[in-house]
């Protein structure tokens, strides 16, 4: 979080100058401006803007957003509406000055070399409900204009505006539906106004989050709240952060303390908060850690095996492990080329992966490991489709091969075969079907020694049952009894494997992967034998088996 943390200058000093020198001292990244020398910044000319930006860049820091006061205006200034904290704005109470003001805004983000502009949604009406429609319209013109600009519009969760909550502003962003507005969710805000920011406040706005303050507060018996420093309020800072990294958060973090000490000056108050905030992310790294830690581990022969809590964890804990191996290789190669398999089991796994940082997708190959014969072309059963959907058009990797099987089978073989054997599998990410097959390849059609990579099988009852089981088909009979599948060596002659296996009903095939003989009965013990292979489980595929936690902890893999 600390390469990504930033301050506002005017919460340090008034003065610019006497702020950026603190600030650079501390090891902040970046700075949002709002005041510069008793001037709101959306009032200085483009020589000040000018030397604002030479001042910051000279530090070694970057402006992260125009802190404006863009939208704290009344809908029509005959209605009665809240009001608040302009800082210094100098503009016509209305709509029309006020899009003006975002026109002034959007050119100084060029000046000041950012692209980022925080927004609010008009001063609070008595009833904000009726007037949402209102409200989304001019957001939506605000968002147009941004995003002709290549801009991006950041409302704020504020109490005296009708976006004074999560949930408001969520709901306006989403009506909005413009990748141009993105909330900046101010989890203090929302517990200054005696609301509980997480994770209620959190869960609304989570899906539509662009950046975030961090300031924390106190709200009385009379409904009267007060900043105080991250840590000491009614803001759950450790569960907030550690659901942020989780959800794959990537944005910047902005310290926004409104909190001076009794006697003291703002630049007390932001130490003081900065100090509350690198308590809290500690905080919050062994709470992740902790809770990401599997709670059984240890190998069976060469397959490591961590069992987590639960699926979430499981597939954050396997896609973990993917990211920082594609990363690594990354490092070490130009290209990289990986196998993915299609199944509902993989769903926390893909969500994770998608949202990995530091990944460079467009050096990087894909294939998927398996498809059925028969299928309409857009038949939502494939698994090409499936794995589209789930990661690769998020993704957009450098290349993908994906098995055409409207193509005849045999023929579609040997073509996918020849591009998969084109260069060696970095790694292959798997589950483990009920009948213990990997891939396609049942027990009864289930060759160590393929002489092919890839090839067409038929698929036994457990299998086809499995995928009605699976939600995939409505009965039986819907299910197709051929597909073209690659082989064992071929999903075997990975670098790394990545087995990701939850849910009550894979126990069975889990248990005979561990603990029965290697055999073609259930392909998945070839696993055993393979140098570099990692099986993630949750509590309940992995059952009432006690096989790691006798082999101590010595074994234990992270």
């Amino acid at each position: 979080m600390f390469e990504r943390l930033g301050i506002l200058t005017d919460e340090v000093s008034p003065r610019l100058e006497e702020a950026l020198d603190w600030i650079q001292e501390q090891g902040f990244k970046h700075v949002e401006i709002r005041m510069v020398d008793g001037k709101n910044v959306i009032t200085l000319d483009d020589a000040e803007l000018a030397r604002v930006r030479q001042q910051v860049e000279s530090r070694g820091l970057y402006v992260s957003a125009v802190a404006s006061p863009v939208f704290k205006c009344p809908l029509d200034p005959s209605r009665p509406v809240a009001g608040g904290d302009t800082f210094g704005q100098a503009s016509g109470e209305d709509v029309a000055s006020h899009f003006k003001l975002l026109e002034r805004a959007l050119a100084i983000t060029d000046l000041l070399g950012t692209k980022s502009i925080r927004i609010f949604s008009f001063w609070r009406e008595i009833e904000p409900a009726k007037y949402e429609a209102e409200i989304v319209a001019h957001l939506r013109r605000a968002a147009e204009l941004a995003e002709r600009s290549g801009k991006l519009l950041l409302l704020e969760n504020e109490p005296s505006c009708n976006g004074g909550y999560a949930e408001e502003v969520g709901s306006m962003t989403a009506a909005v539906g413009s990748p141009a507005l993105r909330v900046l969710w101010d989890p203090g805000n929302e517990a200054y106004a005696g609301r509980p920011a997480f994770p209620d406040g959190y869960e609304a706005v989570k899906h539509v989050l662009a950046h975030v303050h961090l300031k924390d507060a106190v709200c009385d018996a009379d409904g009267r709240g007060k900043c105080v420093p991250p840590g000491t309020g009614a803001v759950d800072y450790v569960g907030q952060l550690v659901a942020l990294e989780h959800d794959g958060y990537t944005g910047l973090f902005t310290i926004e303390p409104h909190y001076v000490p009794e006697g003291g000056k703002p630049v007390d108050g932001a130490a003081r908060c900065l100090e509350g905030v690198r308590e809290q992310q500690k905080l919050a790294e062994a709470a992740s850690a902790a809770a990401s830690r599997p709670f059984s581990s240890g190998n069976v022969e060469q397959l490591k095996v961590n069992v987590y809590e639960n699926r979430a964890l499981m597939g954050q804990a396997a896609a973990k492990q993917a990211a920082d191996s594609i990363r690594a290789l990354q490092g070490q190669k130009e290209q990289l080329r990986l196998i993915f398999a299609a199944a509902p089991s993989q769903n926390e796994f893909l969500a994770a992966l998608s949202q990995a940082p530091n990944i460079d997708w467009s050096r990087i190959t894909v294939f998927h490991m398996d498809e059925y014969i028969g299928l309409a072309e857009d038949a939502p059963q494939k698994f090409s489709r499936f794995l589209e959907e789930g990661i690769f058009d998020i993704v957009r990797p450098g290349g993908v091969h994906l098995i055409n099987s409207g193509n005849d089978a045999a023929e579609e073989a040997v073509r996918y075969g020849k591009l998969l054997t084109e260069a060696p599998i970095d790694i292959v990410f798997l589950g483990i079907g009920e009948n213990g097959h990997i891939a396609f390849n049942d027990p009864p059609v289930a060759d160590f020694n393929d002489p092919a990579p890839v090839k067409m099988v038929e698929l036994d009852l457990p299998c086809r049952q499995q995928q009605v089981n699976d939600g995939c088909f409505a009965s039986l009979a819907d299910v197709p009894t051929h597909a073209i599948t690659l082989t064992i060596p071929a999903l075997t002659s990975a670098k790394t494997m990545i087995c990701i296996v939850p849910g009550p009903t894979k126990r069975e095939a889990v248990e005979q992967t561990l603990t029965g003989p290697i055999a073609t009965a259930c392909p998945a013990t070839i696993l055993r034998t393979h140098g570099d292979c990692t099986l993630y489980l949750d509590r309940e595929s992995y059952g009432g088996l006690n096989l790691l936690d006798s082999q101590g902890a010595d074994q234990a893999n992270g």
